[in-house]
């Protein structure tokens, strides 16, 4: 049997975009009922748009149905804000953000107070405190709004509320509160007296959601859906999958690619030692040699002198004081 903290895993699968992989920020929802956050949806239209150039359609990016506009589309930038908002996921991202958190009564805050909500509005989808909860119900358009604990929220044992009141379509004002089986349709009270009296099986809306949900398409319906959403976690979590590889490949390049640059900041270190040892090497043998040939150019030079010397004295010899005229 699955957990508690199995279910609140599955529940926040559904809640997250198949695009970003986050959950949902104002979702947005598809003819096909796949449902996306505004930004990521928009940034796909354009891309695909763009590169389609259909003009005037879209595909799904999940079930890769057609999804057409409106005959005079406009500027695509425009799409995105135009498709319905999945009020329904917003209901549940607002009951999960009160699952995870203690939430503060909405009323109150917006007179810049601050107090503890006590229990939940399902049509208003507002949080309460005490006061109020009291003052919300004494309101005659609020007064019959269906207001759970939060209490039964936070542990997942809420019981299943219509989220909104419905109203019937022939008589204005008036809630739908009962299901005539033989023409199925759901009908108020005043529908019930006046058209449906003669007929032989009315049931209370209560009943017949009850018997829908007992119903072999019902349970076929729940089956899909079940199904549905177990290739969407399956999806989601090879999106994750794929995202973490791609992480990690990333990664791995980063660091061969670093791997390689120190290879060759060390190799040309290598060429440069080497350079260096060739210079000093050939600038010792030049300055070896140079020092040589100016130690042999020296002696030599004194050589020189020393011969000069010795001529000077045998002239002076031959020819006596007066060579020099002559040497000279």
């Amino acid at each position: 049997m699955a957990t508690t903290e199995d279910n609140i895993d599955k529940f926040e699968d559904l809640l997250t975009c198949t695009i970003c992989l986050e959950t949902f920020t104002a979702p947005k929802y598809l003819p096909c009922l796949h449902t996306f956050c505004k930004t990521c949806i928009n940034t796909y239209i354009l891309s695909t748009v763009d590169m389609g150039k259909t003009g005037t359609t879209f595909k799904c990016p999940i079930c890769r149905q057609d999804v057409m506009m409106e005959e005079s589309p406009g500027n695509t930038e425009t799409w995105a804000e135009k498709l319905p908002g999945n009020h329904f996921v917003a209901s549940m991202m607002y009951r999960q953000e009160i699952r995870k958190r203690e939430k503060m009564c909405d009323s109150c805050k917006v007179n810049n107070k601050s107090e503890k909500a006590k229990s939940l509005c399902t049509v208003c989808d507002e949080a309460f405190c005490s006061s109020c909860e009291t003052y919300h119900k004494s309101f005659r358009m609020t007064a019959k709004h269906p207001i759970i604990s939060l209490e039964d929220v936070g542990t997942n044992e809420e019981t299943v509320i219509v989220s909104s009141l419905i109203f019937c379509e022939e008589h204005s004002g008036e809630v739908i509160k009962a299901y005539c089986v033989d023409h199925s349709k759901p009908i108020c009270t005043l529908c019930a007296t006046l058209s449906h009296r003669k007929c032989d099986d009315v049931i209370t809306i209560e009943k017949a959601v009850s018997g829908i949900k007992k119903s072999q398409k019902a349970m076929e319906l729940s089956t899909e859906l079940n199904d549905t959403s177990k290739q969407m976690s399956n999806l989601i979590r090879d999106r994750k999958k794929h995202l973490t590889d791609f992480e990690k490949e990333v990664e791995a390049i980063l660091t061969k690619v670093s791997t390689m640059k120190d290879n060759i900041i060390e190799h040309l270190n290598k060429i440069e030692e080497q350079v260096k040892d060739e210079i000093i090497k050939s600038k010792k043998k030049a300055v070896l040699k140079l020092s040589q040939e100016s130690t042999n150019l020296e002696s030599l030079k004194s050589t020189v002198a020393l011969i000069t010397g010795f001529l000077y004295m045998i002239l002076v010899y031959i020819m006596g004081p007066n060579c020099n005229i002559y040497w000279k």
